[in-house]
């Protein structure tokens, strides 16, 4: 048996103890309650950040400050049945079309009317299809190793793993031994998983019901959608040893700025920090910029 004499305590967690960073939860029209971490000034114009499958905020913690430093307000959002967000257990609440709703209930909740949008994995599935329902809602999206418009390889395995009649049992199944091994594979060459990475990933699985939503998603979230027109600057960013989200995928998501970032896997933000917030933040400034202007205005006339 693991010990647990290294827990990571809810004081531990992301970001507690980082300067310039801060974490809250807000709640929604539907009644849930979500966590949000922020950083930069309050009236920046907005990057929305959002983690993919069985991730949080954590994802972003090289990144936040990067953009914060290049005037945005950036807002990393733990969606439902992630992080220390609440995880409610009923399935139909991870369809694709429910989990794009639910971003947009987010971005409601924020009072943000508009926002440039960060997608890492299934998180560019469900910010592709916000900015397709709702294009007036996203002035530029990047998509950082996508997946959902193709199929993801062992898909079909991971779903003959996870049949509806094991669900009491996943919980005690998923131990930091399992999440090292899973991040072993995920990983490129750049960069391994730290032990603090372990600990970020392994302690929001472990809250009351943590597993079940992560299964749900496997099952319910349509991972084959066909890439929909969008009429927005859009970038992505592929990890060149990337086994879920091939760089040579990039030609699907044509004309979109395209970046590879030779030597990383699927953990973009935590495998190129420097390459990958550098990217952002010359993309949003080169895209976002009239917003930015008005947002400016907006704090001027606040101040």
């Amino acid at each position: 048996m693991e010990s647990d004499s290294h827990r990571l305590s809810d004081r531990g967690r992301y970001p507690d103890g980082v300067d310039g960073v801060e974490a809250r939860f807000i709640p929604l029209r539907t009644g849930l309650r979500v966590r949000v971490v922020e950083s930069g000034p309050p009236t920046g114009f907005p990057i929305v950040l959002v983690p993919g499958w069985g991730c949080g905020a954590w994802i972003f913690h090289e990144t936040m400050l990067p953009l914060a430093a290049c005037g945005f307000r950036a807002i990393a959002v733990e969606l439902r049945g992630h992080g220390f967000s609440d995880k409610p257990v009923a399935s139909d609440q991870y369809t694709l079309e429910s989990m794009r709703d639910h971003l947009l209930d987010i971005l409601d909740a924020l009072e943000i009317q508009s926002a440039g949008i960060v997608g890492h994995s299934m998180g560019a599935a469900i910010a592709v299809q916000l900015a397709a329902k709702s294009p007036e809602r996203v002035k530029a999206l990047a998509l950082a190793a996508p997946v959902g418009f193709g199929g993801v390889r062992g898909m079909t395995l991971f779903r003959m793993l996870t049949p509806t009649f094991a669900l009491p049992l996943l919980s005690h199944l998923v131990t930091r031994t399992m999440i090292r091994t899973m991040l072993s594979i995920v990983y490129g060459s750049l960069r391994r998983a730290s032990s603090e990475d372990i600990e970020e990933f392994y302690a929001p699985v472990k809250t009351a019901g943590g597993i079940i939503p992560l299964r749900h998603l496997l099952h319910e979230l349509d991972w084959n959608r066909q890439y929909p027109p969008i009429r927005i600057p859009v970038m992505t960013m592929f990890g060149s040893e990337d086994v879920l989200s091939p760089a040579s995928d990039a030609a699907r998501y044509h004309p979109a700025e395209s970046l590879i970032i030779q030597g990383a896997g699927h953990v973009l933000f935590d495998e190129a920090p420097d390459l990958a917030g550098s990217q952002l933040c010359k993309f949003f400034s080169a895209h976002c910029a009239p917003y930015i202007s008005s947002y400016d205005d907006q704090d001027e006339r606040h101040s």
